[in-house]
């Protein structure tokens, strides 16, 4: 069976002008989840991005 496979888009969530709060820091003290006010649910910072995306 063959792997289905997932286009890589250069930018992510941390480079999209909308992201705000970003939280949840890990062990190095870096932040890795941000807030989006189109999406109910906090996101990744490096999830790939969306249809509403604006380059910072």
């Amino acid at each position: 069976m063959a792997k289905k496979v997932i286009p890589q888009s250069k930018y992510h969530c941390r480079d999209c002008k909308h992201s705000y709060d970003w939280h949840e820091k890990d062990w190095k003290g870096d932040s890795f989840m941000c807030r989006c006010p189109f999406g109910k649910w906090s996101k990744f910072l490096n999830h790939g991005m969306c249809d509403k995306f604006e380059k910072k």
